[in-house]
Formats: structure tokens, sequence, C-alpha cells
């Protein structure tokens, strides 16, 4: 099955909550890069991965997630998972959510467990904040701490160029440092649901970028180096270390992916779109 990543088109921090998460309001768009992911009932628990920079342990998103189905289900089966991972980690882009909930899909088909979209829901909403938008893998206005999914979006097509250096960025550190600033509720617009490509460019913002600009000094520039090779917007996906910078070009779009190719061999760079539905 494939795992799509996601990138934010904008995201809003609203305030911290009692739960020591934060409200948020994002605009979230699935993009044509994903993982694969095999499972299949086994007689012991077993993940495999390309990436040695994934743990295979129980500190895996999965291992986590079959552990609640396992609590409030109890399968008959244990499962090897093999996971052939194509999103970089800590990149901003929803590889661990995206891959907890591509598990969730093919165990409940697995086991025949039948679970409704509100059970599934309460699954992915304890495994982690965004997981439950890649229940859906559209493009959705997403609010609470990630949990609440408003699928409404209907995006324009465009060109997509995702650009991480080689850093690995933690989230919780991102959201705790002391210069992040909170968007007021009151400030915050409804979004209507049919945006045109000029509403996207208008919408493109992250509260994130700031803060992880200032510690990492090189994110920054390349989002200045995205917008002087012809990006109609560029910016911080979540909370980094990926800036992806947004085209309606494909000859700019294959300029400035030449250009980072070249500039730096350790960067990771790709060219994609945006997809609308995955079936």
């Amino acid at each position: 099955m494939r795992s799509y990543a996601k990138i934010n088109l904008f995201l809003k921090i609203l305030s911290k909550r009692k739960d020591g998460f934060h409200n948020i309001e994002s605009l979230m768009t699935p993009i044509n890069l994903f993982d694969l992911l095999k499972v299949k009932k086994s007689k012991q628990f077993r993940i495999s991965c390309n990436d040695k920079n994934v743990p295979v342990d129980e500190n895996n998103i999965i291992s986590k997630t079959f552990a609640l189905v396992q609590k409030k289900y109890n399968p008959d089966f244990l499962v090897d998972v093999s996971l052939y991972k194509n999103i970089p980690t800590g990149a901003g882009l929803g590889g661990g959510s995206s891959n907890a909930a591509a598990f969730l899909q093919i165990t409940d088909k697995l086991f025949n467990l039948n679970l409704n979209l509100d059970e599934k829901i309460e699954i992915m909403s304890e495994v982690g904040s965004d997981t439950v938008f890649f229940l859906y893998n559209q493009p959705a206005f997403v609010r609470g701490r990630g949990e609440i999914v408003d699928k409404t979006a209907v995006l324009p097509s465009f060109y997509v160029l995702l650009v991480k250096p080689p850093v690995t960025i933690s989230t919780s550190s991102v959201y705790s440092d002391k210069n992040l600033t909170l968007t007021p509720y009151n400030t915050v617009s409804n979004m209507h649901p049919v945006l045109n490509y000029g509403d996207v460019l208008d919408s493109v913002d992250n509260d994130l970028q700031n803060v992880v600009f200032e510690r990492y000094p090189e994110t920054g520039m390349i989002k200045e180096k995205l917008l002087a090779l012809n990006a109609d917007a560029a910016l911080l996906s979540g909370s980094g270390a990926t800036v992806f910078g947004i085209y309606s070009s494909k000859k700019y779009l294959n300029k400035a992916y030449d250009y980072f190719k070249i500039f730096n061999k350790s960067y990771f760079v790709y060219k994609t779109e945006n997809i609308n539905n995955v079936i």
C-alpha cells in the first residue's frame, strides 16, 4: 500500500492546550511522494525497513498503532511489516503519521475487523496528532490538535519542489520554543472550501517558520533561493526541515530542481505535485 506524504499550505498555532498539545489551524494536502507498506499475518511481530534511521522496535509508530489494535480488538495473529521509506524522516512531511494510518487500513482488512471511520479516528487520535488526516488522503482543513479534519477543501493542481537539508528537527522542541508566536483566534479567517491558485498563494504561511529559521538558518536560505528561482510561493512544511516551493511553471520547477541537485549533494530534492484524492 502507498503511504503518501503531505505539505502544510498554511499552519497557524492558536493556543496551548491543557493536555500539552497546541490547537492549530492548517490546510494540508497530500503530495505524490510515498512510502510502500506491506503487511502479512505472522506468529511474531516484526518490522523491517530500508532506512536505518527508522526504529523497528516499540518506538516505531506502527508498533504503537498495532498495540492499540491488539488492546481494542485482540486479533488472532501478529504481523510482519515491510516498510520501504521514500519520505525522509524529521522532514515535516508526515511520513510516520502516514505510515500509521496506512498500517491501520491494511490491518483492518487483513483481520476483517470491519472498523468504521469513527473507530479508526479514535485509534489514530491516540497514536498522534496529525494521523487522522491520512485516513482521508485528500486536501483538508485540519483543526484542534490535528484530529479534526474538514475535507471540504478543493485545490487546483500545481507543482511542488521539496528541498530538505541534512538536519532532523524535533517537533516538540519547536512547539516549546520560547520565541514561538501564537496566532490569536480572532485573526483566523474562515477559509472558503474552493481555492483557486491565487488563493493558495495568498494563504501560504507557517507560525513555526521563524523559530525553525532562527535555529537552522540553512532552511531560511533555501526558502529565499526557491523564491529567487521563480517559485510562486515557498514555505517550511510543518515543523520542518523540508522547505517547499510552489510552481505553476514546469520549466521553472525543473530549473530549481537542477540547481539544488548540484548545489548540495546531501540535500533531499524531489519534484512532485499536489494530489486531490488518493484512490
